[in-house]
């Protein structure tokens, strides 16, 4: 009969990448054939033998999801957490990531511009909406119309607020300073 790795190991099925490497260290640890001398390291060779095929097979994703197919009976949610006598609804078994700030520390998040960069006018960034808006209204009434120089002047200011758009950007970025820190 072949071998159970998890049982090997000594940890659940359910266990998570750290928790298998814990348990293949501290068994490699302790059944370590350096350790021992005579038939006790006889015994201890073919121990770590077991140890090193499970994590060999554990430790990697793949080789680890190919096992679990192949050797392993799906166990229900209630059977994989130990002390669980309900399964899990919903996303109780969800798991937020770690969003430690020390780790971003080198992201600079400071709102904060430089005391050097010059301002803009907050009402030049309504400008191009402002131009969008008065050339859509513009070729709409002149279509309705029929004036040939109404719809000249909004797609003008239709092309104009695009421009802007596209530039304002560009503009506000030229006139901002640099962190000399950077």
């Amino acid at each position: 009969m072949a071998q159970d790795h998890y049982e090997t190991l000594g940890v659940l099925p359910t266990a998570n990448a750290a928790d298998l490497r814990s348990a293949y260290l501290k068994l490699a640890r302790a059944h370590h054939p350096d350790k021992f001398v005579g038939a006790e390291r006889d015994k201890a060779q073919t121990r770590m033998m077991n140890i090193n095929e499970a994590w060999n097979v554990l430790g990697v994703a793949h080789k680890r999801k190919e096992y679990d197919s192949t050797h392993r009976r799906v166990t229900p949610r209630s059977e994989a957490t130990p002390g669980n006598s309900k399964a899990r609804r919903g996303h109780a078994h969800f798991k937020p990531f770690d969003d430690d700030p020390i780790a971003r520390a080198d992201i600079d998040l400071d709102p904060n511009p430089l005391a050097t960069s010059k301002g803009m006018p907050r009402w030049l960034a309504f400008v191009p909406v402002l131009l969008v808006g008065f050339g859509v209204t513009t070729l709409g009434f002149g279509t309705m119309v029929g004036a040939s120089m109404v719809l000249k002047i909004g797609g003008i200011s239709l092309i104009l607020g695009v421009l802007f758009f596209l530039m304002l950007p560009l503009w506000v970025m030229s006139r901002a300073a640099r962190d000399p820190d950077v």
